[in-house]
């Protein structure tokens, strides 16, 4: 057999539109950025209406150039009405939805199980915004993509901590299992419909929500950057880009064979040093 010409990969959202829950900060906003600097247009959403207009207002400012537009949604991903309201906006401002990013979540109280403050209440928050969250949308979005019959996107941002057991994050660990498992089953199920499912799951990452345990005032490492920079191979912790990039990259068609798994992106925290 001869050989054929080799296609090769592009990486280009141009033309895409994609959620991106919890895209207001952090690793999520990171997201968000880096799709609409490859031509994505981009839904970002999270509880707070003020934060989600202020975010979007950032994205069209600085990745307008790119052909990208961003629109923010108010929603609490637990809440189907919410959900439903969602993708209905989308659908308004772009027509179609490709790629769906579940990245809300919360880590809940830091509580070992045999104390008070390891409770019911707060077991039941983070599985509602962590893992029924992730289900509701993956179920509502799953139904979009069969309806537009194009196939499409979803990536589940999980966690180191749904792979190894730490103290005091039993609620947080169980909820980013189950959503590594729930990948599975859902790339399983939703694969003749051409919908490809994966999930990330970082490691360590400095964002500016922990900035202030990790950087001191003067933007040094503290002892607890160093005490989990120790756990990692590479010796530090990692920056939202490198989150952001293998997150694009996955969403671009150049990786369309690739569905079910996890993707770890830990600096070798797993592997043991």
């Amino acid at each position: 057999m001869a050989n054929r010409t080799i296609q090769m990969p592009v990486f280009d959202l141009t033309g895409k539109t994609a959620i991106i829950t919890g895209g207001t900060k952090g690793i999520g906003f990171g997201i968000a950025a880096t799709f609409a600097n490859f031509g994505a247009n981009v839904i970002i959403t999270a509880r707070t209406a003020s934060a989600v207009k202020e975010a979007a207002e950032d994205i069209n400012k600085n990745y307008a150039a790119k052909g990208a537009s961003c629109i923010g949604v108010p929603a609490d991903s637990s809440k189907q009405a919410d959900i439903d309201n969602v993708i209905s906006e989308a659908l308004k401002a772009f027509d179609e939805v490709n790629i769906l990013v579940n990245n809300a979540g919360i880590a809940g109280k830091t509580a070992k199980v045999l104390t008070d403050e390891c409770n019911e209440e707060n077991f039941e928050n983070v599985i509602n915004t962590n893992l029924k969250g992730v289900f509701l949308f993956s179920r509502s979005i799953a139904k979009q993509f069969v309806a537009q019959g194009k196939g499409g996107k979803i990536i589940n941002v999980a966690s180191v901590g749904g792979l190894i057991g730490g103290p005091g994050v039993i609620a947080y660990g169980a909820s980013k299992a189950g959503t590594i498992s729930l990948t599975k089953t859902l790339a399983n199920e939703l694969g003749r419909d051409n919908i490809t499912v994966v999930a990330f799951c970082p490691g360590y990452v400095v964002t500016p929500l922990n900035e202030d345990v990790f950087l001191d005032a003067e933007g040094n490492h503290t002892k607890i950057y160093d005490l989990s920079a120790k756990n990692t191979a590479v010796r530090r912790l990692g920056e939202i880009e490198e989150i952001a990039g293998p997150v694009t990259a996955f969403a671009c068609d150049c990786f369309s064979y690739v569905t079910g798994t996890t993707i770890v992106l830990d600096g070798g925290q797993t592997i043991g040093r």
